[in-house]
């Protein structure tokens, strides 16, 4: 399996949730759940790696390593005060040998590369095995002050607890959010975001990340996925808009997401773990295993007087689209190719009403396919991988997903694919779809179809290099589709 060429992934060993998202000194910082001594899950200890463009990552010393009777779970890292010069300070999970997790601090002076413990961990200890997975985010009072929230789950018990300090030290318990939802399944990774709704500073909403995986005998064999609920939190509890929580990525392999603290502009970015606990395991790359996704600004936007959560791509997959100049294609049953580096960005935008039904086909060196198919009826986009390729991974890595996609106007698709990493942009981020594919190391076959005669536009470039550009679409089938 190639490995990405502008995504987070480790030089060596195994790579799963992020951790300790955080803007400081200029730079991205993404630590993350890491094995530093195989390619399996295991030693967990925090990885870490920098950015300063979302796009290029250098992997830096290991941050926080195991220790003997003591792993280092999921977690998270703020900026204790404003400016360059702040301390970094981390909460994580400690998972004890005897089975009990509680939550630790250790504390950076020079931004993220050595961390000292507190000599009092764990500082936060509720005597449970589930007890994991610290965000610490800020909270601004109405008298000005602010003080810091950490949300940590009882994983088994589908809940999200809240506590509250002023010194990122003490903390004190305020109130408790859950269950809701599904059953069969251990809340993970949970963040809160306020986001206002259309940029509006008087109708800012909270909205409650949640990770959830199937677990018991008779798990789901869809797996891990991730889930969110839009509401009110007053700095003591929060308030869902709903009893229901809301699919975030409508693919398999889309887990952990959490933001970045201290994001430019106040920015609400995530990033997330491209994988699936069903199958993470069986995932055929080597030396190293695990990828994170592109990370992704949210929003909230008003669509039929409710509130809606768009997910974006960096800037520089924007930018780098934009610096081609798109072409418009007359689609037709008959396919049009196009020939793909495999670390490529792919734009397109149709009339649902004139095209019909639309096939997006693609297929590398490996014995496996994606295809991508928009039915006016039932106003679905389906994303289905299937092949030898992918039934060797696992018995659940064959997959059809679906993304709603209305039919009613304009439709546009944005495709990110990395090698291995697929990521589906739909109508500008109102829905995404992300999934591990088995395309093989070689370039990629696009071929497009439409059920009727009709202006496809497409823009397409290949990354990393600004001179290595897609081949464009001919007017003939390739030869592997004839």
């Amino acid at each position: 399996m190639p490995r990405p060429l502008f995504h987070l992934t480790p030089q060596r060993h195994w790579m799963n949730d992020p951790n300790g998202l955080v803007f400081h000194r200029g730079r991205w910082h993404a630590f993350f759940q890491y094995n530093p001594e195989g390619s399996d899950w295991g030693n967990m200890s925090w990885g870490h790696a920098s950015s300063a463009d979302l796009q290029h990552w250098e992997e830096l010393p290991v941050a926080l390593r195991y220790r003997p009777g003591e792993q280092v779970y999921s977690g998270s890292v703020v900026v204790s005060s404003p400016g360059e010069n702040g301390q970094l300070v981390a909460y994580y999970t400690s998972a004890f040998a005897d089975g009990r997790q509680a939550q630790s601090r250790a504390i950076s002076d020079d931004g993220g590369l050595t961390w000292q413990r507190d000599v009092d961990n764990p500082v936060l200890d509720r005597g449970t095995n589930a007890f994991r997975d610290p965000k610490i985010i800020r909270f601004q009072d109405h008298d000005g002050g602010f003080r810091w929230i950490m949300l940590a789950v009882e994983a088994d018990d589908r809940q999200v607890l809240f506590f509250s300090s002023t010194d990122l030290r003490s903390w004190e318990h305020l109130s408790t959010f859950g269950p809701i939802g599904a059953t069969g399944v251990v809340w993970e990774c949970p963040d809160l975001i306020p986001l206002a709704v259309d940029g509006r500073a008087d109708d800012v909403r909270w909205v409650l990340l949640l990770s959830t995986n199937p677990i018991g005998e008779d798990a789901d064999p869809e797996g891990s996925s991730m889930s969110f609920v839009i509401g009110q939190f007053d700095g003591t509890a929060f308030t869902a808009e709903s009893s229901n929580l809301q699919r975030l990525d409508h693919g398999r392999d889309f887990y952990a997401g959490v933001s970045f603290d201290s994001a430019p502009d106040g920015a609400a970015v995530i990033l997330a773990w491209m994988s699936n606990w069903r199958y993470a395991g069986n995932v055929p790359s080597s030396p190293w295993r695990g990828a994170m996704s592109l990370p992704r600004r949210l929003s909230l936007i008003s669509v039929d007087g409710e509130p809606r959560l768009v997910q974006e791509p960096p800037t520089f997959v924007t930018e780098r689209l934009a610096s081609v100049t798109p072409t418009t294609l007359l689609g037709s049953p008959e396919p049009l190719g196009l020939i793909l580096s495999g670390h490529s960005l792919v734009d397109l935008s149709w009339d649902p009403a004139t095209t019909g039904r639309l096939r997006l086909h693609l297929q590398g060196d490996a014995d496996a396919v994606v295809e991508l198919v928009h039915d006016i009826e039932p106003q679905l986009l389906r994303v289905t991988r299937s092949g030898v390729a992918v039934d060797a991974v696992h018995p659940d890595f064959s997959s059809t997903n679906a993304v709603p996609l209305a039919a009613d106007g304009k439709a546009r698709l944005l495709l990110s694919l990395d090698g291995p990493l697929l990521e589906v942009f739909v109508n500008g981020g109102r829905a995404t779809n992300s999934n591990l594919v088995m395309l093989g190391s070689g370039s990629v076959s696009l071929t497009l179809e439409t059920e009727q005669e009709s202006p496809v536009t497409m823009s397409a470039v290949d990354l990393p290099s600004p001179a290595k550009i897609a081949s464009p679409m001919t007017n003939k089938p390739l030869p592997a589709f004839v």
